[in-house]
């Protein structure tokens, strides 16, 4: 990933658009995105920032962009997050992913 950009959890797009909609009418995509936000966001912006810290921190195998789609959806069952990784190269043990749940259960 590039300087320019950077993974954004699905509260910090819900924070900055709704900040941004204080100060100016959203676009179209704009509304839409908050509202699809405001809708599945189940954390504040400190606690997934603060899960996805610790996704990253405890499980060397784990993407950032993994750790994110973690912190955003929030799985809770193992076909959840086989899911998330059913696109990584990585595929985690039946272990690791009770691990995960775990983690994910004590910011829920």
């Amino acid at each position: 990933m590039s300087e320019e950009s950077r993974y954004v959890s699905l509260a910090e797009v819900k924070k900055l658009l709704s900040e941004e909609s204080e100060e100016r009418e959203l676009s179209y995509e704009q509304s839409l995105a908050l509202s699809h936000a405001e809708k599945f966001v189940q954390l504040d912006i400190d606690e997934t920032e603060e899960l996805i810290e610790e996704l990253l921190e405890n499980y060397d195998f784990m993407s950032e962009y993994i750790a994110f789609k973690m912190a955003d959806i929030l799985p809770t069952d193992r076909d959840g997050v086989k899911a998330v990784f059913s696109q990584d190269r990585y595929t985690p043990s039946n272990e690791e992913i009770d691990d995960i749940i775990s983690t994910i259960e004590e910011y829920l």
